[in-house]
């Protein structure tokens, strides 16, 4: 069953395949047939480091986001994030009445699209701008935004974003957690669609080394990399951690013998890693967390914090521990309480198959039904 009506998906924007883009390219491929693939219009879109199929559709981007200096080259993140306070304006000022359904997968601008007064509106938020609303906590590196003078621009932003939310006919949140903050900051109600996770790619049979734990995210300080590593330091254990980011130098300058850090690695050795590992470990407080999930599908106990999505996958003393604070201490004794705890990789893998791509697609259809049936009198028009 697929989508058959003129469709667009906009995004924010695409600059490897994290979380968000993930929801896109499963969109993509699984709501839609050959003949009826949607356009997918963003601001910027570093297309060598997604797949061509997604490229493919990208048939808007902006020429500001495109040029010399600005533009994403490559995994070089590039400038163009400091163009964020004209992004809604680039997104509010999309074409898009050639389109019956619009879809804006946003966790910042993308909301601020503007379709047909009868065309159908579904928002899939990742979150509500955290630039705006939650920059304390900003993932994406609002700090140096902020020295630029989104301060400035910050009041402003929530207008807007608050102006924008109010335009989508539906709203799907990807955890509990973002579920709460679009009915604090927007004053709507979301429906919790948890984002899509490739849990077939992962195989939880495999020999696992007794005692080998693996981290993997980007090395910014918000994932906690250094105090991950601090607390491995004279456990009996092994800590594996896989990832690039602005804290590398300084975090190889202080590892603890008993962990090794690699940089950027394939997908294949990723699963490798996965496979032979016996405990996973992840205390950022994330939106969502796709990483802990392919954890449990490898068949890995997670350590991870109490808060965000965390909460939605970790059900604690059956899939791992959650910890109550991000700090040294109780993160030692939480890696010590999994090491020593006996786990049956096959019920870690089954919780996993909860987060499938199939179930997020069964889910999204009827979110995308229903919001049709109360808007426009009948559901989405689906083709064989």
């Amino acid at each position: 069953m697929v989508l058959d009506e003129p469709t667009a998906i906009v995004h924010d924007w695409f600059q490897g395949m994290h979380g968000s883009e993930r929801v896109v390219e499963a969109l993509r491929s699984g709501l839609f047939g050959d003949g009826r693939e949607p356009d997918i219009l963003t601001f910027a879109a570093a297309r060598e480091v997604i797949p061509a199929e997604l490229s493919r559709r990208i048939v808007r981007e902006s020429r500001l986001a495109t040029l010399p200096g600005i533009r994403q080259s490559g995994r070089d993140a590039g400038r163009w994030r400091y163009l964020l306070p004209y992004m809604p304006h680039y997104f509010a000022s999309l074409d898009l009445n050639a389109y019956d359904v619009v879809i804006a997968s946003s966790h910042a601008c993308a909301i601020n699209v503007r379709p047909r007064p009868d065309a159908l509106f579904a928002c899939y938020s990742h979150t509500p701008m955290r630039y705006a609303w939650l920059p304390d906590t900003d993932p994406g590196g609002v700090g140096a935004l902020s020295s630029l003078g989104l301060r400035v621009f910050r009041d402003r932003l929530r207008r807007t974003d608050l102006a924008a939310s109010r335009r989508p006919d539906a709203f799907a949140a990807n955890s509990t957690t973002v579920r709460d903050r679009i009915r604090r900051f927007y004053d709507r109600d979301a429906t919790v669609i948890h984002p899509p996770v490739a849990v077939d790619e992962f195989d939880a049979g495999g020999e696992k080394e007794e005692g080998h734990f693996l981290w993997t995210q980007r090395l910014v300080s918000y994932k906690r990399p250094e105090l991950v590593a601090e607390a491995f330091r004279g456990l009996p254990y092994r800590l594996t951690m896989v990832g690039v980011g602005p804290l590398e130098a300084r975090l190889r300058a202080s590892l603890p013998a008993n962990v090794e850090l690699r940089g950027w690695v394939s997908r294949e050795e990723l699963r490798d890693l996965f496979g032979r590992a016996s405990g996973f470990v992840h205390v950022a407080e994330e939106d969502f967390g796709i990483a802990m999930v392919e954890a449990l599908a490898a068949g890995l106990p997670v350590v991870g914090l109490d808060a965000g999505g965390a909460r939605d996958i970790v059900r604690p003393g059956l899939d791992g521990i959650l910890i109550d604070e991000a700090k040294l201490e109780p993160l030692r004794t939480a890696i010590r309480s999994v090491a020593e705890t006996s786990w049956d990789p096959a019920a870690l893998h089954a919780r996993a198959r909860e987060f499938s791509t199939e179930r997020f697609l069964d889910h999204l259809r009827e979110w995308l039904d229903e919001a049709s049936t109360q808007k426009r009198g009948h559901a989405v028009r689906w083709a064989a």
